[in-house]
């Protein structure tokens, strides 16, 4: 699970055994808080198994999000790097299976193979990319754009398929939605209830039902 990460894939698995025997297995439930912005950062995560939603909370109590990490994916490695405080909340969306490594372990390893630290950067690089991504959206894209674009995210993380490229039903509410983009639950509606009367999606209760994929990517993507 290590060597598919893009953090430690070119490290030679004789190497990587160095780091595999110091993981230790952490379980977290459904909306359990992992770490906050400002704890220390002490460890690196990979998730073995469900999703962990990366974001920050506003002082007027709205959530922001920044990603949601699948399997096989990193995440925590920033604070673990530079010694500093988390930057962001790590929140589980659903129960997880997560292998964790020490940020003593990680710095020693880097030290027996200095080289080894050149893929960092390409993982930092890609961070600052999203972030630079989200920025762009958040100043450029209409709410339209941005709700479209965000439902299509969540349609690859959470979605789940009755049939093959049937619709997909993401379980989630209009306000956790509306949490994930800094927004009020109004302003989301409001968007949704127009696309449900042109059938582009069917609202129910704690979730949403994507019927016309399509339409959200030309409004994701506007000329």
């Amino acid at each position: 699970m290590l060597a598919s990460t893009p953090l430690f894939s070119a490290i030679p698995p004789t190497l990587l055994d160095e780091l595999a025997v110091k993981a230790k297995s952490v379980k977290v439930d459904a909306r359990e808080v992992l770490f906050s912005k400002g704890d220390p950062g002490d460890r690196l995560y990979l998730v073995a198994k469900g999703l962990i939603r990366i974001g920050v909370l506003s002082v007027e109590g709205r959530e922001v999000t920044y990603g949601m990490i699948k399997p096989g994916e990193l995440f925590g490695e920033i604070a673990v790097l530079d010694g500093g405080v988390r930057s962001a909340d790590a929140t589980a969306m659903e129960a997880s299976e997560l292998l964790a490594l020490e940020r003593k372990d990680v710095n020693a390893f880097l030290q027996r193979h200095p080289i080894q630290a050149l893929h960092l950067l390409t993982v930092l690089c890609d961070r600052v990319r999203r972030a630079d991504d989200l920025l762009e959206d958040v100043v450029f894209l209409s709410l339209p754009s941005r709700l479209a674009k965000h439902l299509l995210m969540l349609k690859s993380t959470l979605g789940s398929q009755t049939q093959a490229k049937g619709p997909s039903t993401i379980r989630l509410s209009q306000q956790e939605v509306a949490d994930h983009l800094g927004i009020s639950r109004e302003s989301v509606n409001k968007v949704l209830s127009k696309w449900e009367q042109a059938g582009i999606v069917t609202l129910g209760r704690g979730q949403i039902t994507l019927n016309k994929t399509q339409a959200l990517d030309d409004f994701a993507s506007p000329p």
